[in-house]
C-alpha cells in the first residue's frame, strides 16, 4: 500500500503570499506533482494548518481544488483552522459523536486513525486533546485489537529543541502516552505543526513530520534573520508492507537534473 501525507498548506485567499511564497501555487505544484508520479497511491491526508487565517474562501478554494483530485483526501485541522468555518465549507467531513474533526479509515487491514488537536480560542497555538477525545482515541485503539494502526496529528506530545514549536506543542502529553498504551500494533505516528522534516522516537512509539508547503522554521533561530526560512517544502510518500514501513520526504520543487561531465584521461 502507498499513500501520501501533506501538512501545513497555510492556504490564503487565492493570489495572496504569504512569507514570501504563493500557498496556492505551492499546494498546485504539490498536487500535480502526486498525479505525475503516485497517482496509485490509495489516499492523501493533509494533517491540519490548512488555512492561514481560517478564512471561508481558502477553504473553498481547497474544496473546489481537491474535487479535481483523482486521488481521495482526508482532511485534517490544525491550530491555524478554525473547526466551524472548516464544517460549514465541509459539511460532509467525518465527525466523532462531540463533533471533532476525527474518525477512522479501515483499509487492506490497516487502521488509520485521524485526531483532531485544535484547541479552541483566538490565537491558541498549542494543542489538546481533551477527555473527550483521549476516550474516543482508546475506543479506537481497542477495537483495532491486533491490526496495525497509523495515527495521523497535528501537534506532537514532545519537544524537538526548537522552543518557537515546543512552546505551543500537544498540552496532554501524558495523558496522550497512556491512552497510547491501549493500542496492541501502533505503528507509526505521523505529524505536522513544526513545519521541519523530523524523525522521533517518543517512548517506543515512531513519529515523522513534514516541512510546510510554504515557510520553514529554522533548526537554529539565529541562522537566518527572521522567524522562517526558505528550506524546500515536501510531501511524504508512505510505502506499507507487511515488514517494512518506508517514508520518503520527497522535495517536489528541487528536482532538476544533473548534467554530469564526463572525465577524461
Amino acid at each position: 500500500m502507498k499513500f501520501i501525507h501533506i501538512t501545513d498548506l497555510h492556504l490564503t485567499a487565492p493570489e495572496t503570499a504569504l512569507n514570501g511564497s504563493n500557498p496556492v501555487d505551492r499546494l498546485n505544484a504539490c498536487l500535480q506533482d502526486i498525479e505525475n508520479w503516485h497517482s496509485d497511491a490509495a489516499f492523501c491526508v493533509l494533517s491540519g494548518d490548512l488555512s492561514e487565517f481560517s478564512e471561508s474562501c481558502s477553504y473553498t478554494w481547497l474544496k473546489d481544488r481537491l474535487a479535481a483530485f483523482s486521488i481521495p483526501c482526508f482532511l485534517m485541522i490544525g491550530n491555524h483552522d478554525d473547526r466551524t468555518i472548516f464544517l460549514n465549507v465541509f459539511p460532509d467531513q467525518p465527525k466523532d459523536s462531540n463533533g471533532f474533526v476525527q474518525h477512522v479509515h479501515t483499509s487492506d487491514g490497516r487502521v488509520f486513525i485521524f485526531l483532531d488537536t485544535t484547541k479552541d480560542g483566538k490565537n491558541v497555538h498549542e494543542g489538546q486533546l481533551c477527555p473527550s477525545r483521549l476516550i474516543w482515541l482508546k475506543n479506537q485503539l481497542v477495537q483495532a485489537g491486533d491490526k496495525p494502526c497509523y495515527l495521523f496529528m497535528h501537534h506532537p506530545p514532545f519537544n524537538i529543541g526548537i522552543s518557537y514549536v515546543d512552546d505551543i506543542k500537544l498540552e496532554e502529553a501524558e495523558e496522550f502516552a497512556q491512552t497510547l498504551e491501549s493500542g496492541q500494533n501502533i505503528q507509526h505516528v505521523f505529524f505536522g505543526h513544526v513545519h521541519r522534516m523530523t524523525y522521533v522516537n517518543w517512548r517506543g512509539t515512531s513519529f515523522t513530520s513534514l516541512p510546510s508547503l510554504n515557510h520553514q522554521i529554522p533548526l537554529v533561530s539565529e541562522s537566518v534573520k527572521g522567524e522562517y526560512c526558505t528550506e524546500p517544502p515536501a510531501y511524504g510518500v508512505v510505502m506499507v508492507e507487511p515488514d517494512q514501513l518506508t517514508v520518503h520526504f520527497n522535495t517536489f520543487l528541487q528536482r532538476d537534473p544533473l548534467h554530469q561531465t564526463k572525465l577524461h584521461n
